[in-house]
């Protein structure tokens, strides 16, 4: 009887072994890996700009939804798991493909062609550089459609904002607030800036007593 519960204490042991090392295991295999992008055109130049989407199916943006700086490049954290990339720029093609899970890192090189605009990355136009908003204005993503005469800002914007002021200098100086709608019209001039500057806030009271929370300044790149 004593042998037998020797072995039996032996045999626990082994088995809680085995458990810790499976979920060691799996721990490992959820672990983040750095996943690269870097988009060029068709003579191998570097695309500034072009905005990149790393997701999953069902929610293409999961992982990361940004802009390429100036080489080209851009890079996220993402799991060991499948993924799905979308990659977009304005004149050119758009391309959207799958890698399979890996817990390695990875920089992809992906070509855009000038033609057809093809799927599209949704990350808006905020550039890499903006962080999230200040107090409860927190802005998630801006879209930007072309109109003939004018582009139009799309927010999706958390807080409730009632207000926003759009300029072409990063200060926003002398710029008037305006009531908020989530369909900004880009009249006139603006909408042949490069890049404009955005900025939204939620506003209560008078000049003398009020209550104020504003986002920070986005930067919105437009061409």
């Amino acid at each position: 009887m004593e042998n037998k519960s020797v072995l039996s204490s032996q045999l626990k042991k082994l088995l809680m072994s085995i458990s810790v090392l499976a979920l060691s295991a799996g721990s490992i295999s959820a672990q983040a890996a750095q996943f690269g992008v870097r988009v060029v055109d068709g003579n191998g130049a570097p695309i500034a700009g072009a905005s990149v989407c790393i997701g999953m199916q069902g929610n293409y943006k999961q992982f990361g939804a940004t802009f390429t700086d100036q080489q080209g490049y851009v890079s996220v954290d993402v799991p060991n798991v499948p993924l799905l990339v979308t990659v977009s720029k304005d004149r050119f093609t758009g391309m959207r493909t799958t890698e399979p899970a890996r817990s390695f890192n990875l920089l992809k090189e992906v070509k855009l062609r000038e033609g057809t605009p093809g799927p599209r990355c949704r990350a808006g136009s905020v550039l890499a550089e903006h962080k999230p908003g200040v107090g409860s204005i927190v802005v998630t993503d801006i879209a930007i459609d072309d109109g003939a005469f004018s582009k139009t800002l799309s927010p999706t914007v958390s807080g409730e904002p009632n207000q926003y002021r759009v300029g072409s200098s990063k200060d926003l100086e002398g710029v008037q607030w305006q009531r908020f709608s989530n369909q900004i019209a880009l009249g006139g001039e603006l909408s042949e800036e490069e890049k404009v500057y955005l900025q939204m806030r939620k506003f209560a009271g008078t000049t003398k007593a009020f209550l104020e929370s504003r986002s920070e300044v986005m930067t919105i790149r437009l061409n």
